[in-house]
């Protein structure tokens, strides 16, 4: 869907009105925030992969907790609404396609840009929604995991879920809590580098079953919960 400029501002403020009721009326639960603190802790940069249709949950987690981020930004569809939240909340934003290819015509420039951050001397944290912009769900695509490997980057996933939410009829099923309900925040292990280099294929299966265990468990531990 396109906006106008007007619009783009417009909702991009009632979208984060109802972002601050929802996250903010909440009961937190996190579960990993050692797992946060030892990568912080490495001086090594970070490589935080999330899937599109929970990214809420980490992105408010982090600028509730004034943790400084550069956030990917797609230019596909509404994103552009999603990227004057982030904005707002203190995130940096690079614009364009983490993957590889022609998906996105600022591929390449998104590509250099995460190397050069990576390349800084100081923790620096980038995070990618790994199926974004557009599917298929819960599947990563081949790029980021790449080059965070040739760096020597931390990757870590953090997912969430709430007791009470919505669910948008989106490919990525988009979820948000509903206000007052208990919000659950799975923050995982580093991931282990693999023991050898991956093939393309490879690199997807590995970095995506990683992702989905955590998210798993954070659904699992929400529905134990009740």
């Amino acid at each position: 869907m396109k906006h106008s400029k007007f619009m783009s501002y417009f909702w991009s403020y009632l979208g984060q009105l109802l972002l601050m009721v929802v996250f903010r009326t909440g009961r937190w639960k996190v579960k990993g925030e050692e797992n946060f603190k030892k990568a912080l802790s490495s001086n090594k940069p970070i490589l935080l992969c999330v899937w599109h249709g929970r990214f809420a949950f980490p992105a408010y987690w982090l600028a509730k907790n004034k943790i400084h981020a550069y956030a990917i930004a797609s230019r596909h569809g509404d994103a552009g609404i999603i990227a004057r939240i982030f904005k707002r909340w203190g995130f940096s934003l690079i614009r364009g396609s983490s993957s590889r290819g022609n998906e996105d015509k600022g591929g390449g420039k998104v590509i250099n840009k995460m190397i050069e951050i990576f390349n800084k001397p100081e923790t620096n944290i980038i995070a990618v929604t790994n199926d974004g912009p557009k599917g298929p769900p819960q599947v990563a695509k081949p790029g980021s995991l790449a080059i965070a490997l040739k760096k020597d980057v931390l990757i870590l996933t953090i997912t969430g879920t709430a007791s009470s939410y919505k669910s948008f009829n989106s490919w990525d099923k988009f979820r948000i809590p509903k206000p007052f309900s208990t919000i659950y925040l799975n923050i995982a292990p580093i991931l282990s580098n693999p023991d050898e280099e991956l093939s393309t294929k490879a690199e997807v299966k590995y970095l995506s079953e990683y992702m989905n265990r955590y998210q798993d468990e954070v659904d699992l531990w929400a529905d134990q919960d009740k």
